[in-house]
């Protein structure tokens, strides 16, 4: 007898993933194979992150996300960053997770030459950004965010990723880019952007907003 195929659904849960600074491509495939399953379809935003000044990469992005809008949105590193401007700027909302987000200034990013744009123009622009006593984030109407940063991170110090308009804030043993590697991860990622922030190993423990902040 012949087997009756799974029917998928019709409407998949579209996430977009934006990739941070000077990283390939294909360090994301593990997690974008993790997040596409039967009910969401994943995609990676690609730009070319070396020598692009972040208010470029931010302009690609908020059209993106105006012709293009996902159900929801994972950043890494200094994706984070453009994503949190881009969204505001394309009134976007929606669930959004950031891993290892630079929310502050970051301490790498001190030692690097201010003429050297090529190829550190966005991280400069990060640096100068958030050096600028005037700055601030902006706030994210309709938008619930979630953190998850890495206590091994020596790029991005747990210390750079906290604010106060972050809903919840998870803390792993991952560094920098481990993080993308991880099942648990890509499972919180899941989790959070289909509305179910209780999913997780008892052995990572949330660390929440109101007591991260």
């Amino acid at each position: 007898m012949a087997t009756v195929p799974r029917l998928k659904p019709l409407n998949k849960h579209s996430l977009l993933l934006v990739h941070g600074f000077g990283v390939a491509s294909c360090v994301f495939r593990p997690l974008l194979r993790r997040l596409n399953d039967v009910s969401t379809s994943a995609e990676l935003f690609r730009y070319p992150s070396v020598g692009l000044e972040l208010a470029a990469i931010v302009a690609r992005l908020s059209r993106h996300l105006r012709d293009t809008p996902p159900d929801s949105i994972i950043a890494h590193s200094l994706g984070c960053i453009a994503s949190w401007i881009a969204v505001r700027d394309a009134d976007w909302r929606g669930p959004i997770v950031l891993l290892a987000p630079p929310l502050k200034t970051l301490p790498l990013t001190r030692l690097i030459p201010s003429l050297a744009r090529m190829p550190f123009a966005p991280l400069l622009d990060h640096r100068d950004l958030f050096t600028d006593p005037e700055f601030r984030l902006p706030t994210l109407p309709g938008c619930t965010i979630q953190t998850i940063a890495g206590r091994n991170d020596l790029l991005v110090p747990l210390s750079c990723t906290r604010h106060t308009d972050v809903t919840t804030a998870w803390v792993t043993m991952h560094t920098h880019n481990s993080m993308l590697f991880s099942p648990s991860v890509a499972r919180r990622c899941l989790s959070w952007t289909a509305g179910n922030e209780e999913c997780g190993e008892p052995s990572d423990a949330p660390e929440s907003a109101s007591r991260a902040f």
